[in-house]
Formats: C-alpha cells, structure tokens, sequence
C-alpha cells in the first residue's frame, strides 16, 4: 500500500500548487462567510471549509508519500530491521489514516453536494 501511495504522490506532484490554491480560497471564503454579511455569505461556510479541508488533505498526501522509508533488509543488525520495521508501521498506520480522512472528505462533499 505504501508504494502505491508513493507512486500516487509521484505522479501528483504537479498538484501541489493547485493544492495550496485550494486551500487559500477556502480559507478566504471562510473568513468571507464569517466576517462578511451574513444573509449572503452565511450558506458558503460549510463548502468553504471542504475546500480547505481538500486542500490541505492533497497536500498533505504530497508531501507524506513523496519519499517513503526504505524496506528492511535482512543483512541489517537487529537494532537497524527493529527501528526499520517500525517507520514503516508507523508509515503504515499514516497512509490508513490518510485514507480513512479521505473517504471522510468523499462523504461530507457528497452530503454537500446532495443537500443543495
């Protein structure tokens, strides 16, 4: 799973200023909704705070998976395969919690979408 991410993020990291755009327009449509009038803004808050969400998610995933650790070789010292082994469970464990938020992205941006 780890090296699919890793060739994901590789082949992505052109996205890496749309990311960064995302999340600036966002957070402007956030402080839009929150500081601006609001009978007109106060609906954009919710999509706002997605888009920032997205954003920082791509980005996030871009930088994570760029360079994942190398595996553990068997000719290594048992101190060096402990250590090894656990950045990669560690690696592991983020690229789960990457996408069990990302499918919590998928959800909330389907409810916004159904719910207009």
């Amino acid at each position: 799973m780890l090296f699919l991410l890793h060739k994901l993020a590789c082949r992505l990291q052109w996205a890496g200023p749309i990311a960064i755009l995302l999340a600036a327009l966002g957070f402007a449509g956030v402080l839009l909704s929150l500081l601006g009038d609001p009978s007109r803004y106060s609906a954009w808050l919710e999509p706002a705070l997605v888009l920032v969400l997205w954003g920082m998610m791509l980005y996030a995933f871009l930088n994570l998976f760029r360079r994942i650790p190398p595996p553990v070789l068997p000719h290594d010292d048992f101190l060096t395969r402990l250590g090894s082994r656990i950045v990669l469970a560690l690696y592991t464990l983020l690229a789960l919690l990457v996408v069990l938020v990302t499918l919590v992205l998928v959800w909330m941006s389907t409810r916004l979408i159904l719910l207009d």
